[in-house]
């Protein structure tokens, strides 16, 4: 009873001293909150960090994203991902919860039909507004199986005259003002002599501006006139790059996205009728759908008019002027940008590519000026090239998704039953830089030969 008796004497002091002084109480209960917070906090990273601790992978990585995050914001984060594969082998660990797989095997078995990962909340990163989503951010798959149905007969619009038109009005773009500074208008062969030399051109630029006037032509009815200005219109490239580092950055932090429909985030979304960044895209897609499904709108061949036979709603339509504008001009201006710079810093390869081409040309083989699809095609090396270019840098890489509740192994790595991400990224190695390869090609009879690998055949050029 004594014991209990100053237990209680004990307590009522403190209330008494408490109460004559709240701002010791208060602050009692904020150091109490920010320990017990801490304590939590370790515990659950613990956790976090004991889960997958048997993968191998940066230190860092093992408690934060946030080194990925800062690769991911400057253009780094496949080159960081290609050397973290490169270290620590097909599996690695780039975050607490978040795994990279470069086995292709592996690969094929998590993306197959019937495989138990599922699409992970990085895939809404990639929704531009909260309308539905787009065929590529619909996570549903029986929603995504309809959206896809709708879109199927899109792609069998013939693109091939509108692609050998913007082929022609790249080539006459060079050739007019960045080949030469056409000082002369005498076209004899001393004409030519006497203009002046060629002007520094930005081909990554021009080759992005190729893809948009393609993507117009065929899935809108016309260019956007890139190539025919040489200009950003509506500063598209410039929204197009800002959009796909947000959606990496948000792709690795998913709950990122969430925010955007919370206040006071939602004051910051883009709006239709803004003169800068996405509201310049809002408009252009509202003006381009209002035109096209009007009551007194002349049909045209193009992808726009089978969406619109397929039933789709207006929202719908809209994601696909987004989807089209963002992600699928940016993949063939990516792959086209590391073909020319894997050929031009390796002049063996180039060389071979360049006799193959004059061999074709002088047997009548390609037709002048723009080849054709099917001419192209029966280039092996020039197969060989654009296969080997795609290997060594992917021109997009998929949004991570969920592993299983039940346990699972991958690359000999068991990974715990519980929801945790697992990007499926295109499977990489290591190829050979230049200088080596070109050390190996010289060293081989015959003169500039490299060995390619094409379908699990070897090509000499």
């Amino acid at each position: 009873m004594s014991g209990q008796s100053s237990i209680l004497a004990s307590t009522a002091r403190s209330l008494a001293t408490a109460t004559k002084d709240p701002w010791g109480l208060s602050l009692s209960a904020c150091l109490a909150v920010i320990v017990l917070s801490f304590i939590i906090l370790t515990i659950y990273e613990y956790q976090s960090w004991r889960r997958l601790a048997h993968i191998p992978g940066p230190r860092t990585a093992h408690f934060s994203i946030l080194w990925l995050l800062r690769h991911a914001w400057f253009g780094n984060l496949f080159p960081c991902m290609v050397d973290a594969g490169n270290s620590y082998g097909d599996l690695v660990r780039i975050g607490p919860n978040l795994l990279l797989c470069s086995d292709p095997d592996e690969l094929r078995r998590i993306s197959g039909v019937r495989s138990q990962y599922t699409k992970g909340p990085a895939y809404d990163a990639g929704r531009v507004t909260e309308g539905d989503p787009h065929v590529a951010s619909q996570r549903d798959p029986v929603k995504h199986k309809a959206l896809r149905g709708k879109m199927g007969t899109a792609y069998s619009v013939d693109v091939q005259p509108m692609v050998d038109q913007q082929i022609s009005r790249l080539i006459d773009l060079i050739d007019r003002k960045y080949a030469t500074n056409r000082t002369s208008t005498n076209p004899t062969a001393e004409g030519r002599r006497n203009e002046t030399s060629a002007r520094v051109m930005n081909f990554g630029e021009k080759i992005h501006f190729y893809a948009l006037d393609c993507l117009g032509g065929f899935a809108f009815g016309e260019p956007f006139g890139f190539l025919k200005t040489d200009e950003d219109v509506g500063r598209m490239t410039q929204i197009n790059d800002l959009s796909l580092r947000m959606v990496t950055v948000a792709g690795l932090v998913p709950w990122l996205s969430g925010l955007r429909s919370k206040w006071p985030f939602n004051l910051l979304v883009p709006k239709e009728g803004d003169k800068v960044g996405f509201g310049i895209l809002f408009g252009f897609a509202k003006s381009l759908v209002d035109r096209r499904t009007a009551p007194d709108a002349k049909p045209k061949n193009d992808m726009m008019q089978e969406f619109i036979r397929s039933g789709m709603s207006r929202d719908e339509l809209m994601q696909q002027v987004y989807i089209h504008i963002i992600a699928g001009s940016d993949t063939t201006s990516n792959w086209s940008r590391m073909v020319m710079l894997s050929l031009l810093t390796c002049p063996p390869a180039y060389i071979s590519l360049q006799q193959e081409i004059d061999s074709a040309t002088s047997s009548g083989s390609l037709s002048y000026p723009t080849a054709t699809d099917a001419e192209s095609r029966s280039l092996p090396y020039l197969d060989a090239v654009m296969r080997e270019a795609m290997r060594m840098h992917p021109p997009s890489v998929s949004p991570s998704k969920l592993s299983p509740t039940t346990p699972d192994t991958i690359s000999g790595f068991l990974i715990p039953p519980a929801p945790k991400s697992v990007p499926t990224s295109p499977a990489f190695s290591a190829p050979k830089p230049c200088s080596a390869r070109t050390r190996i090609a010289s060293g081989q009879s015959g003169g500039w030969k490299l060995p390619r690998k094409k379908m699990g055949t070897d090509w000499d050029a």
